[in-house]
């Protein structure tokens, strides 16, 4: 079986996105597998996951609905809209609103998702154009103190944002958007996605292990995504990150790699074979690298 085989017997959310981005087809949507037992999880009386909001991590409501987007939910999905109102209510009301950048940034692409009111959203991405520091990424910190040193998880959590504000329809704010854009991938790309200016160490230890699913944490693979996903060409700063991806791939399949600590609904990959991460590594070598690409989709896989 090759790899496209593998991901086509998987769940069926992922056979229907393998379908819709490696084989270019336009499949219909479908609800089984585990978008369904995140929905059956759901209190429609607390219109709540997990009893929470933001916590507990990894079933807390907000987290939840992050896990749906991932799976391409249908947006109009009346649990998943409830959720989305949870959210609003808690996390941005006329009262109070959420601070933390990367928080914010991460709300906003649920928000942009799940189509909702551009008046709230345009707020949310006015409180983000904000706060972009010197060095040209973001900082979740400014919450706590002044710094002007950006962080590689706030800063990709807030590209993210930008691209979906722009891509599910959203104008306001795109010429602010766009000249902030620049800088802010810059920001990534000058450290080659995971090194450190000043030493070429590592930024963090985990940065070269592949997540599913992300949180709210950075690694190669996700940065890799969004550089993919933002149509952007393929430049001398992406080598060193595509180099990883291409030697993770030395099975012909990614790994479904370490999950973070902390509590889940249930287990979304149960054996070595990473679905989730094999199908976002292979979205990324279609966009960079098509004939790495099509090496990887006709070789038969042996040895799960």
């Amino acid at each position: 079986m090759t790899v496209i085989d593998n991901l086509m017997q998987s769940d069926p959310s992922v056979a229907r996105m393998t379908r819709k981005y490696l084989l270019g087809e336009n499949p219909d949507y479908v609800e089984d597998g585990w978008i369904s037992l995140f929905l059956e999880r759901f209190d429609k009386n607390k219109g709540t996951w997990g009893n929470g909001i933001y916590s507990p991590k990894w079933i807390s409501t907000f987290y939840t609905l992050r896990d749906l987007v991932s799976l391409e939910i249908d947006p109009e999905h009346p649990i998943f809209q409830k959720g989305l109102d949870t959210l609003e209510e808690n996390m941005w009301s006329d009262k109070w609103h959420e601070d933390d950048v990367c928080v914010v940034a991460m709300l906003v692409s649920l928000m942009t998702y799940g189509k909702r009111d551009a008046i709230l959203v345009n707020a949310m991405v006015d409180y983000l154009v904000s706060t972009q520091l010197k060095d040209g990424g973001w900082n979740c910190a400014i919450r706590y103190e002044s710094t002007d040193n950006s962080s590689i998880n706030t800063t990709l959590s807030v590209l993210e944002a930008y691209r979906d504000y722009e891509k599910y329809g959203y104008t306001k704010h795109l010429k602010t958007i766009h000249d902030q854009l620049k800088s802010g991938q810059d920001y990534l790309l000058k450290r080659q996605l995971m090194f450190r200016l000043e030493n070429g160490d590592l930024i963090i230890s985990y940065i070269k292990d592949f997540h599913f699913p992300t949180r709210w944490k950075y690694d190669v693979l996700r940065a890799l995504c969004y550089f993919a996903s933002a149509d952007y060409k393929n430049v001398p700063e992406l080598s060193a990150a595509l180099s990883l991806l291409n030697v993770k791939f030395k099975r012909g399949y990614l790994l479904k790699g370490p999950t973070y600590t902390g509590l889940h609904h249930f287990k979304m990959e149960t054996g070595k074979f990473g679905t989730m991460n094999t199908l976002r590594g292979l979205m990324v070598l279609k966009a960079f690298e098509p004939e790495k690409y099509d090496e990887i989709t006709n070789t038969e896989v042996r040895g799960q």
